[in-house]
């Protein structure tokens, strides 16, 4: 019986082909480089994650594994975004990075004959039906690897058998995932939390609040769409003379930021000059942790926007910074609700209430992080044991 999702991959690496031929679509999207790449010769053990985010933790990852696992094959890391490519392909000596092959049979079969995975370690919800199938048919066990799982709902007719380890964020994503998967047994399931935590969980680094910081707000990872919420924040600050950060999630809109922001007559700065009563704007990939070095509270984007995504809100939990997010929580719904219910993160319903929101208490802050790193320690420790013998098996 002919697999619906692989004619519906077929007709998606035409429809790529065609695009890649189109100047500004290429230079954007680097089609012809996830269509035809320029991969690295393996054997790798080979990561994937799809924005900075899920970069970043798997960067931090690959580091942890070359250090515990005896003779630890070369890491490649892929992204389908250019940007995060672009930030990370010369991040670290020993490890690879590459643009991801486009899901189709064409682009897969040239990836997996150059690359030639021993492994596929999936960050987040990356379940891409054509990875998962390829995998299958190169190990005689499960040999993909889901970590700080999230899942809501996959492509139909997925075959699931390829997953042998699967670390879900929360008990709810498990759920999902386990009744997804139906017949196909899922051979370690568990819940492991958010391993956007796992660099800070195994550091041992307890949570501080900043010393002597210069920025009272700082607005983290903000869409335009976001806009009118963002500008009534703005403006509430400003009036109190706070100094603000401003770091939009996308770099490609510092410039309408910084213009919408002139047009409200807001004295506006680039990072990292910060000064009372103006907005300083971000421009740069990568700045995060040291702005929230020197931040008394943060505000994270993605949640002023029903059809967006909450962005990362561990970053500045972890660093002890005071940490809002607004009303929608999508992506993260159950562990929004959790951190609100413990006293760890304020969630605005209406930014008229900007000015007179919650500032967490450092203390519950401690006490769920604390619980956060051995759920993480244990999932990451189960992690190596399902990788070493699978490394083990392969040679």
């Amino acid at each position: 019986m002919i697999n619906p999702i692989n004619i519906v991959r077929g007709a998606i690496g035409l429809a790529a082909t065609a695009a890649a031929k189109v100047p500004a679509v290429e230079k954007k999207f680097r089609i012809a480089d996830r269509l035809d790449g320029d991969w690295p010769e393996g054997p790798f053990l080979w990561l994937h994650g799809a924005s900075l985010g899920e970069c970043k933790m798997l960067l931090r990852l690959a580091e942890f594994l070359q250090q515990d696992i005896p003779q630890c094959p070369k890491i490649l890391i892929t992204t389908q975004k250019t940007e995060v490519f672009e930030f990370f392909k010369n991040a670290a000596p020993r490890i690879s990075f590459a643009m991801a092959p486009a899901d189709t049979p064409a682009s897969l079969t040239k990836f997996l004959s150059k690359v030639k995975p021993l492994g596929l370690v999936l960050g987040e919800n990356e379940l891409w039906p054509g990875y998962l199938t390829a995998m299958k048919n190169l190990s005689l066990k499960p040999s993909v690897a889901v970590v700080s799982g999230r899942f809501r709902r996959a492509f139909p007719f997925l075959d699931y058998s390829a997953i042998g380890f699967a670390a879900m964020q929360t008990g709810a994503d498990l759920a999902r995932l386990q009744s997804a998967a139906r017949e196909s047994t899922l051979p370690q399931a568990l819940i492991g939390g958010d391993w956007k935590l796992l660099s800070w969980a195994k550091s041992k680094k307890e949570v501080t609040a900043p010393m002597n910081p210069t920025i009272d707000t700082a607005f983290l990872s903000m869409h335009m769409a976001e806009w009118t919420s963002v500008i009534r924040m703005v403006k509430a600050a400003i009036k109190h003379n706070d100094s603000v950060v401003l770091m939009p999630r996308r770099i490609s809109e510092s410039e309408d930021f910084h213009k919408a922001l002139r047009e409200q007559d807001i004295i506006v700065t680039e990072w990292p000059l910060v000064q009372k009563g103006a907005v300083t704007l971000v421009s740069t990939f990568g700045k995060t942790a040291e702005i929230l070095a020197t931040t008394k509270n943060a505000v994270v984007g993605g949640s002023f926007s029903s059809g967006l995504g909450v962005h990362d809100f561990w970053e500045p939990l972890q660093n002890g910074v005071a940490t809002c997010v607004g009303p929608y929580s999508k992506g993260q719904k159950e562990t929004v609700c959790a951190l609100v219910r413990e006293g760890v993160l304020t969630q605005l319903q209406s930014t008229a209430f900007f000015s007179s929101r919650n500032f967490p208490e450092i203390e519950p802050v401690k006490s769920f992080l604390e619980r956060e790193r051995e759920k993480l320690i244990r999932s990451y420790d189960k992690l190596l044991e399902f990788l070493k013998d699978l490394l083990k098996e392969q040679g």
